[in-house]
């Protein structure tokens, strides 16, 4: 079967072209490759190739959006039904011929861009809250809070289909501009605990690299995004460990995870030289819609950084603060045993309170936490360090989590600003200890959150994510 035959069958949204070997393959698996491996039997196409190719040979996001906007231009010569086919490229190629029409006009076509770039921060205003489609009771309960939280603040709840896969909120990136940024997920699974993953900070800290979910997952669900609102990204980046912010002035940027780096110089097949970091770094920030000195790049003690961090107002970054959680830890300790009735305190017979059993789980959680926040520290305090350089404000808040599976996870939230209220919103998960919820509602109402709620994720952060990580934001 000929190239356009093959063609003929795909849709242009999903980028497929048969190679030289005749062998259909997805352009999503060339990242980084060469565009040599992607000639056809049509000589149009081969030089729309040889066009689009900014002079390295290297395939690239920036020439695959090109591309698109190249593909969709044909397509919409005629009946614009997303198949590419013979007819089409042959019309295509007569305009070319006669000049009537010129490639680089087509490349150099504005496209339609947002008027407000996009931050996960406060200062946002959210008009839907997607999650996935599930008969999961406790998932259901989440949405039913969910939508009463919307009633109450204007924003709609929508359930998306997602197949088994909860997590959509690792499975696309809003770009500064709006447009959805698509992971590169089609890789291997023993890249899963390649030892190339595992990356040392610039001050020699440890990078907690246990990422790669969509890696060993694939692509589960289509968010239903028209193909020109669809950014193919070069690097791989998962959502959870991209945090899209603004600066003080409004200015998008962009918080990202180191392992992130790492993880793309090993599926690109890169050795780990600074210039090769450098490139990645190019590639991510132009991903994202950002020049490189709008990315921040952050060390790792967590399985993703939107476990732990999360943008306030512009110029403004929560960090976690597990010393302080100690101290709320210990003092709820404290209190609970004061006002333990003397008959309860008895431990010698065999059965144990109810009262005694929550003081155990608060003295096992107090030592992992001790030993947790001694382990992280310098690490922490490097990320808060170039996160202060970058220009952002650091808001310290109190953190408890010492694994992505720990029931007390304040960090993993959602803000905004209501349309319909005015107030500013924090969507955040209940804790295993409910007395912690008002400490810390009092803590974000400080940090200038108007309004706090707490929804009922337990379940989730027992499978290792918090209420961030089950939604899509628009």
């Amino acid at each position: 079967m000929g190239a356009i035959e093959t063609i003929n069958q795909k849709l242009i949204k999903l980028f497929s072209f048969a190679n030289k070997d005749g062998k259909v393959c997805d352009i999503n698996t060339y990242y980084g490759q060469n565009w040599s491996n992607l000639k056809t039997d049509n000589q149009t196409l081969n030089s729309i190739f040889s066009m689009v190719d900014n002079g390295d040979g290297v395939v690239q996001a920036e020439e695959l959006n090109v591309l698109s906007k190249i593909l969709n231009y044909i397509d919409g010569l005629f009946n614009k039904d997303e198949v590419l086919d013979e007819k089409e490229i042959n019309e295509f190629k007569k305009q070319l011929d006669n000049g009537a029409v010129k490639l680089e006009d087509i490349k150099n076509a504005q496209e339609n861009v947002p008027e407000k770039s996009w931050s996960e921060g406060l200062d946002r205003n959210i008009s839907t809250i997607q999650l996935s489609k599930t008969s999961n009771v406790q998932h259901q309960q989440i949405v039913n809070e969910m939508k009463k939280i919307g009633e109450e603040q204007g924003f709609d709840v929508e359930l998306i289909e997602s197949g088994d896969d909860v997590w959509i909120e690792d499975s696309s990136i809003r770009r500064a501009d709006g447009k959805k940024y698509v992971p590169y997920y089609s890789s291997p699974e023993e890249f899963l605990d390649a030892p190339e993953f595992h990356s040392k900070s610039a001050r020699g800290n440890q990078n907690n690299t246990n990422q790669g979910r969509l890696l060993y997952s694939g692509s589960q669900f289509d968010l239903d995004v028209n193909p020109e609102e669809r950014f193919f990204g070069t690097s791989y980046l998962e959502g959870g460990n991209v945090l899209n912010t603004k600066q003080k002035d409004g200015t998008p940027a962009a918080v990202v995870g180191e392992s992130s780096i790492n993880i793309t110089l090993t599926l690109m097949g890169l050795e780990n030289t600074p210039e090769n970091v450098e490139k990645v770094k190019n590639y991510i920030a132009r991903d994202l819609g950002l020049e490189n000195e709008q990315v921040t790049y952050i060390p790792q003690h967590d399985f993703h950084i939107d476990m732990s961090y999360r943008p306030l107002h512009n110029g403004e970054f929560a960090v976690p603060d597990y010393e302080q959680g100690l101290v709320m830890l210990k003092e709820l300790r404290e209190k609970l045993q004061s006002e333990m009735p003397p008959e309860n305190q008895n431990e010698d017979s065999g059965h144990l309170s109810p009262e005694q059993i929550k003081l155990r789980k608060l003295d096992s959680r107090i030592k992992k936490l001790e030993q947790y926040a001694a382990e992280t520290k310098d690490i922490r305090e490097e990320a808060g360090d170039y996160l202060t350089e970058a220009g952002y404000k650091i808001v310290k808040i109190p953190a408890f989590a010492t694994e992505t599976t720990a029931l007390t996870n304040y960090m993993n939230g959602i803000g905004g600003t209501s349309t319909k209220t005015g107030q500013s919103f924090y969507i955040t998960n209940k804790s295993e200890f409910p007395e912690l919820d008002a400490e810390i509602e009092e803590y974000l109402k400080k940090a200038g959150i108007d309004k706090v709620y707490f929804v009922s994720t337990q379940a989730a952060l027992n499978s290792n994510g918090g209420i961030d990580c089950l939604t899509q934001e628009k």
